[in-house]
This record gives C-alpha cells, sequence and structure tokens, in this order.
C-alpha cells in the first residue's frame, strides 16, 4: 500500500501567521472607521486668476513669426499693444497702448496653453498681399566693356562667266569700352578685269564705299541707348523707319535679357492657411512656392505666346488639394502696365545708301512713343517732321479676353508737293498728261482717281490699319488690312522714289489638325494694291511634318489669283549620321514645268572644321552648285562655284577678325557680336570652357579668344585646374560675366605657381605628433592640424620657411626647412623632430 508521509510541523507555521496578520488589518480598519464615521469637510476652490502676464507668440490665421511678446490677461480679456497687433495686421482703427482683442471687430482671439500661443483669427483680407513670381529666365548681370580695337573683314573674290573678276571686302572697325562704341563700316571694291559694259563703261568702278559710322552709348540702369552718327530709326507696326545721319535716343530692353515687357499671367487666390502652390501651364509644372495664409497673387513667366490653360494647385500642411483650372492668354505685342517704349531720331535723310557714300538731304524728325495703359492696352503715337512734310498718328494694341490681340492706328500726313521722283517730277509712271491716272477700279470696285481728276491736288493723305491676332496651341490665326489714300506720303516715299502701296491685305492660318507629331498646315492670303493701281492676289498652301528619326517632308503650293498657273515644292529632308542631310525633291514653276532637285550638305562644326555642300538641280535648264568651307579659330575659308552646265561663276571667300586687347594681338573667326578673352595671367595650355562647352587652350601670353558670345546674355567662363602641375593653382576657376553690345571684355584668372609641401613632424622620441597638433606657418600664417603620421600639408610657401607648432603643454617650438623653388610637384619634407623649446631642422 502507498505510504503517506504527514506535513512536519515547520510546515504549519505560515498558515498562523498569516490568519494573524489578516486579524490585525481587521481591526486596524474597525478603528478608522470609528475614527472617521463622518465625511469630512469639501475642498475649498482654486483661486481664481484675474490679473497676469504671459509671454506667447502671436498666431494670425495659422502664421507666425515665432517672436514672444507680454500679453496682459484681465478679467478673462487679453490684452496686448497696439504696435504688435499691426505688426501682424491686425486692424486696430488708430487705438494706442493695451488692446482688448476680444472687443476688436471680426478678431477670435484663444489662448493655447499647450503651444503658449495667442492664436487670433482674423478676415483674410486684412493678411498682405503676397507676390509669388516663378523663377526668373535668367538673373540680371550688369555687362561690362574692356578697352580695345577690332577688325572685321569678309573678301569675295568672284569669277562670272564672261564677266570681270573682282574682289569686294566688306570691312568693319570698332573701337569700344566703358564709354560706348564707335564703329564703321564699309567695303573696298577692286575689279581684276576692267571689262567695259554694253555702253561701254566700266561696269563697277573701283574704290571705298563707306555704310554707317557712329557712336552709341547704353544706359543700363535706364535702358535707354544713346547714338550719335548714322542709323535707322525704329518703328511701329504700322509705320516705316527711316534711315538718317544724326542723333538718336531710344529704349533699349534688349541689355536686360532677365526684363519681360509684355503683361505676365497672373492668379490671385486666397490661402486660408500656410500652402504649397503649383503652377501647371498646358500641363507642365512651371513653378511651386510656399504661401502664408492670406491673398495672393501668382505672376509667372510663360514660356509661350499666345493661348493656354493654367492649372494652380494649393496643398496644406495636411496635404489637403484644390485644384484650380484658368484660361490665360499672353500678347507679347502689349506692354506691361505703366511700362514705355520710345524712339526719337533727329538729324539728315540719308538717301542712296550703298550706293554713294554720304547722301544726306534735309533735316527729318522721326519719334514713335508706346505706353502700356493696362496690361490690356497698349496706346502707341508716331510722328514724322521734314521740310515740306508733317505726319501724325495713333494707334492701340487691345487684349480681347483670352481671344487674341485686336490692333488698330489711324494716321494723316500733310505735304507742300504731291508724290514725285528722284528729279522732283510728279509719280506719272503711265505718262498720262497733267498728272492724270486712268481711273483703276481697287480692290474694292471704287475709283480712287478717276480719269481726268488731277494728282498733283493729292497732297494730304491718310492710313488706317486694323488687325487682329490669335495664337494657340490648337492653332493660330492673324489678319492685317492698311489703306492708305493716294497723297499719304511719310518720309522714305517724300525723299524717294519709293511709293507706299494704297491697300494690303494679309491674312494667315496654321493649325496641327491631327496633332503636332503629325504635321503642321499652312495657309495664307496676300492681297496688294499698288500706287499704279496694279493689283497682286497670291494664295499659300504649305505642310510639313517629321517622317522618321529626323527626317522631315516639306510641300507648299502657290497661286497667284488670276493666272492660269501655280507653282509647287515637295522636299524630303533626310540625316545621314550625325553630320550630314541629304535633301531631294521636285518644284513646278508657274509655268508648268518640272525641276527634279538633289543636295546633300556637311554643316561646318562650330569648334572649326569642314563642311561642304553639293546640289543639283535638273529639268529644261540644269543648275550646279558645290562650295566647301573651312573654319578654324583664326579665319574663315570657303570657295565654290555654281550656275548652268558650262556656265559657272566661280567664287571664293575669307573672312575672319583682328583684335587687339590685353596688350595683345589676336587673329579670330568673325566677330559678329561680342567675344571674351580668358587672360590666365601669362601660364599657357590652361583649358578654357565656355557655357561647358571646350573653346580651347591659352597661348603662350596666357590668353585665349571666345568670338561667339552673345551681348547681355550673362554666360560662364571656366578654366580647368585639373591637368596642370600640381604645384599651380588657381584662386578663382569660374566667373559668369554679360558683354555689352558690339563689345569684349577681359576675364582674369589668377593662375600662379606656388611651392607646397607634405612635412612629416616629430616629437623629440622620434615618434610621429599626435593627431590634432596645431602648426602655423610663420611666413604667411596659415594654421592647420597634424593628421596621421604627425603629416601637415601647407601651399603658397617660400624658400626659407618656418613652422611653429604647439605642443600639449602649451609651449611652441619651431622647425624650419628649404624647398627648391624650381620643383615641379610637391616636395616631401621630414620627418623634422619638434624638441620641447627647440628648433629642428635647418637649426637658426
Amino acid at each position: 500500500m502507498p505510504i503517506r508521509r504527514l506535513p512536519r510541523a515547520g510546515h504549519q507555521r505560515p498558515l498562523l501567521f498569516r490568519g494573524s496578520l489578516c486579524l490585525l488589518c481587521l481591526s486596524t480598519f474597525s478603528a478608522q472607521a470609528q475614527e472617521y464615521s463622518s465625511l469630512p469637510d469639501a475642498p475649498r476652490a482654486a483661486p481664481v486668476v484675474t490679473d497676469a502676464m504671459f509671454y506667447l507668440s502671436i498666431v494670425v490665421n495659422g502664421q507666425t513669426d515665432n517672436q514672444v511678446v507680454p500679453v496682459t490677461y484681465r478679467n478673462n480679456a487679453y490684452f496686448v499693444e497696439a504696435g504688435v497687433l499691426a505688426k501682424n495686421h491686425i486692424h486696430i482703427n488708430g487705438q494706442q497702448g493695451l488692446i482688448n482683442v476680444g472687443e476688436l471687430p471680426d478678431v477670435k482671439a484663444k489662448y493655447d496653453s499647450a503651444s503658449q500661443q495667442l492664436v487670433l483669427n482674423v478676415p483674410d483680407a486684412w493678411l498682405p498681399n503676397q507676390n509669388v513670381s516663378g523663377d526668373p529666365l535668367m538673373n540680371y548681370t550688369p555687362s561690362k566693356s574692356s578697352t580695345g580695337l577690332l577688325f572685321n573683314y569678309d573678301a569675295y573674290y568672284t569669277d562670272p562667266p564672261g564677266g570681270a573678276k573682282s574682289i569686294a571686302t566688306w570691312m568693319e572697325q570698332r573701337l569700344f569700352s566703358n564709354l560706348g562704341l564707335i564703329t564703321n563700316t564699309g567695303t573696298y571694291r577692286y575689279n581684276i578685269d576692267n571689262v567695259p559694259n554694253s555702253n561701254g563703261d566700266q561696269t563697277t568702278q573701283d574704290g571705298y564705299l563707306r555704310y554707317d559710322t557712329f557712336w552709341r552709348f547704353t544706359d543700363e540702369k535706364n535702358l535707354i541707348s544713346y547714338q550719335v552718327g548714322d542709323f535707322v530709326s525704329d518703328s511701329l507696326t504700322w509705320s516705316n523707319s527711316a534711315r538718317m545721319g544724326g542723333v538718336r535716343i531710344s529704349r533699349n530692353f534688349g541689355v536686360r535679357p532677365d526684363l519681360v515687357t509684355y503683361p505676365l499671367l497672373q492668379y490671385s487666390g486666397t490661402a486660408a492657411v500656410p500652402t504649397t502652390v503649383d503652377l501647371f501651364l498646358n500641363g507642365y509644372k512651371a513653378s511651386s512656392n510656399n504661401l502664408n495664409s492670406g491673398p495672393f497673387t501668382l505672376t509667372n513667366v510663360p514660356y509661350i505666346n499666345g493661348a493656354g490653360e493654367a492649372t494652380i494647385v494649393t496643398t496644406d500642411a495636411v496635404g489637403r488639394q484644390v485644384s484650380t483650372s484658368v484660361p490665360f492668354y499672353v500678347s507679347n505685342t502689349l506692354l506691361r502696365k505703366n511700362l514705355s517704349d520710345f524712339d526719337f531720331s533727329l538729324g539728315a535723310v540719308r538717301n542712296n545708301y550703298g550706293v554713294t557714300n554720304g547722301d544726306y538731304s534735309d533735316g527729318a524728325f522721326s519719334g514713335i512713343y508706346r505706353y502700356g495703359l493696362s496690361n490690356y492696352l497698349t496706346l502707341s503715337g508716331h510722328t514724322e517732321l521734314t521740310q515740306g512734310l508733317a505726319l501724325g498718328g495713333l494707334g492701340a494694341d487691345v487684349a480681347v479676353g483670352t481671344w487674341g490681340t485686336l490692333s488698330i492706328s489711324g494716321s494723316q500726313s500733310k505735304a507742300n508737293h504731291p508724290p514725285v521722283d528722284s528729279n522732283n517730277q510728279l509719280n506719272n509712271p503711265n505718262g498720262y498728261p497733267n498728272g492724270q491716272t486712268p481711273g483703276i477700279p481697287d480692290s474694292s470696285g471704287q475709283i480712287d482717281n478717276p480719269l481726268g481728276e488731277n494728282v498733283t491736288d493729292k497732297k494730304d493723305g491718310s492710313q488706317y490699319t486694323l488687325g487682329y491676332s490669335y495664337y494657340s496651341t490648337l492653332f493660330s490665326l492673324s489678319a492685317l488690312r492698311s489703306k492708305r489714300t493716294v497723297g499719304y506720303q511719310d518720309i522714305t516715299s517724300y525723299t524717294s522714289d519709293t511709293r507706299l502701296s494704297r491697300q494690303a491685305d494679309q491674312i494667315t492660318f496654321s493649325t496641327s489638325p491631327f496633332g503636332s507629331a503629325n504635321g503642321t498646315m499652312g495657309i495664307g492670303y496676300y492681297d496688294v494694291e499698288a500706287y499704279d493701281n496694279s493689283h497682286t492676289r497670291l494664295v499659300n498652301f504649305s505642310y510639313s511634318r517629321s517622317l522618321w528619326g529626323q527626317s522631315s517632308m516639306f510641300l507648299s503650293l502657290n497661286k497667284t489669283l488670276g493666272d492660269t498657273g501655280y507653282s509647287a515644292q515637295l522636299q524630303f529632308i533626310i540625316p545621314i549620321g550625325t553630320n550630314i542631310n541629304m535633301n531631294a525633291g521636285v518644284q513646278r514653276d508657274s509655268s508648268g514645268n518640272y525641276q527634279e532637285q538633289i543636295g546633300a550638305s556637311k554643316a561646318t562644326p562650330t569648334d572649326g572644321g569642314l563642311g561642304w555642300n553639293l546640289a543639283y538641280s535638273g529639268g529644261n535648264n540644269p543648275y550646279q552648285q558645290a562650295d566647301a568651307t573651312w573654319k578654324s579659330h583664326y579665319a574663315t575659308i570657303q570657295g565654290g562655284f555654281y550656275g548652268n552646265q558650262g556656265d559657272y561663276t566661280n567664287w571664293a571667300d575669307l573672312s575672319g577678325s583682328v583684335v587687339f586687347m590685353a596688350n595683345d594681338w589676336f587673329l579670330s573667326d568673325k566677330i559678329n557680336d561680342a567675344f571674351i578673352v580668358v587672360d590666365t595671367d601669362h601660364y599657357a595650355e590652361v583649358p578654357v570652357l565656355f557655357e561647358n562647352q571646350k573653346m580651347g587652350k591659352t597661348d603662350k601670353n596666357g590668353h585665349l579668344l571666345i568670338p561667339t558670345v552673345s551681348s547681355y546674355y550673362p554666360a560662364k567662363v571656366e578654366i580647368d585646374t585639373l591637368p596642370l602641375p600640381a604645384d599651380v593653382v588657381a584662386n578663382n576657376v569660374n566667373d559668369r560675366i554679360a558683354v555689352k553690345q558690339g563689345s569684349g571684355v577681359v576675364v582674369k584668372f589668377n593662375v600662379e605657381k606656388v611651392l607646397s609641401a607634405n612635412i612629416t613632424l616629430h616629437d623629440a622620441a622620434g615618434q610621429p605628433l599626435k593627431l590634432g597638433t596645431l602648426v602655423t606657418e610663420q611666413n604667411t600664417q596659415q594654421t592647420t592640424v597634424t593628421g596621421y603620421d604627425g603629416l601637415v600639408y601647407f601651399s603658397h610657401l617660400q624658400e626659407n620657411n618656418v613652422l611653429n607648432i604647439q605642443q600639449e603643454d602649451h609651449s611652441v617650438c619651431r622647425v624650419s626647412f628649404t624647398l627648391d623653388p624650381h620643383h615641379h610637384s610637391i616636395e616631401q619634407v621630414g620627418p623634422l623632430a619638434c624638441p620641447g623649446g627647440a628648433t629642428a631642422g635647418d637649426k637658426s
């Protein structure tokens, strides 16, 4: 049977202890119940704070500047100094001192104890309007000009069949500085063969023919150009320019490529809380900006002209988005509000330009002025005065909402005599007596000058123009009508044989009906009624599209209304590789003759090299053409022939520039605008980059000329120091520079040879100095700390050098060393020992 073990006596003690503890607790609870037989009195209420001073930050419509200001709490109201409220755009109605914000109309106040803020809510209209602009096209960089001379030349040799061989050399001389630009242009012609014409005279005269001579200075701050000498006056869309010699003062927006003169896209809205606003133009993201709460105006520079759609997406702190789409129309023919444009020209009218050197006639004045009255209306005015003629006119360009731009103008002229030719004879091409012309009806069927009417009475005249334009991604439409009476004259027609047309109408339309990838189609109608009532009406159709790869095709049809024929052209362009283009097509003239065409060309590399062009046209009179171009940094040489089979004209051309600047002479390819001379302080073979493109290396004088610079555009110029020896350094390696028009500027980089060394330093025991020990070079006061193995590096050292070493006990020891000035790499020096308080190395 199983054995049962009896518990030992010691095992009963815990039970006895637990029982005793329970009895003790019950007796204690009973005693307490007897002592507190009645409830205690209720606690007294906490004292009420009626007057206190808090230091809080002010939050207005969710926005705070995080500045802590004193806020007085009194009788359940919050008082803030008037200046603090005004600074936070709270309307205080002229009150002074402490103001109870709860009593201000339209203001709600709440104390946030957790964040120690006084939160105010006010109408959004109280907050300042935030003007947010997108990223500018570029930043403004003031332009510069060094002092220098430039000589451009372009010598053209021609050998025509049966004609005289000749060389015509176009030349330009420029003197430029910060005081402006002086320039002179002209052509020298030399006839190699004196071949007479049918009258027995020499076809052209040898000698020099001057074109233009002037001085020009531009005030960039006020955007005004001053010019003295020869010039062409500016014009409006409904007026003509005049070639004159004298003084010209004009607005010049070209000096500020960052400035947008036409009205920009604007969108106004209100942000209830701090928000991020993103702008999308025609589906492409244009800008992103952070906004505070309150009203805002978004202004952006659209990269398009015409109609489009802007989508504004606002996102608050918790990610909630609101999207708004707004149609817009941008017209670059308008001026922004309060912006003006002008051109005032005073001088003598120049005649026979390109024929004689200086044929100046009577004094004259021509002036135009445009003003942006608003972002939707630009007004313009024009006047011309010369002996016997006065002209004045007004015009306007109006933005018609999002439906395009409407332009209108009217002008009146009054002259002492009707239009005459250069011999002061009445303009009467058909020889009718007494200035009478036949009654030929105009395009509207009206007779401007009935038979028998004397044109000598036509001394006064008028002109009006009416135009409309609309541009969008879907289609573009432009229409213009100009109408003149017989007696209308301006300076150009009054002082020359030029005659203004009586009426001109033109309508153009282009569209991509199947998407831009499937081509663009254009239609044009042109109707011109000349001064002698002759009428020309032309219809044009064109279509172009991309094919495979970079290939494309072009088709055009032209029809003169009233004639039986039409002309047409079909052309295909096919790239071969990256440099060669092939073209093939067929052409039809108005008589019905067809001519096949084929050609090939290789573009001349912009950084120099060979380019060529070959062309052949068949048909009844085959035509061939071949030429080649060699472009270098010093000049461009061209040559070739063209003409019908067995009847070729041979030609050759040499063009380039000679420059004197920075006490040096340069040969360059032809410089049409501005240029830069890089100066590396006489250090040769330094690579130079312009807008991240390699331009070459500096010459033995440390110079390199960059001829292809656009004036006023802030361009990046840099040098590459990586290929240079280790002992050659540059204090600056890049610069952004803008050059004045027609000028040059020296961009200097301080490249110099320096002595550099890696020095190993040890302590008195021959161990490397502790990492981080302070070391100072005594001559240049350069300071560094030791690296691993006691190594330090110093540049710009001298032949004899001393290092001061700060030791752990704050004592200073010195070591000296000597460098070889003819060494072309970083020298390795040491190890140099630094005994406490002594000098190591070369003992001093």
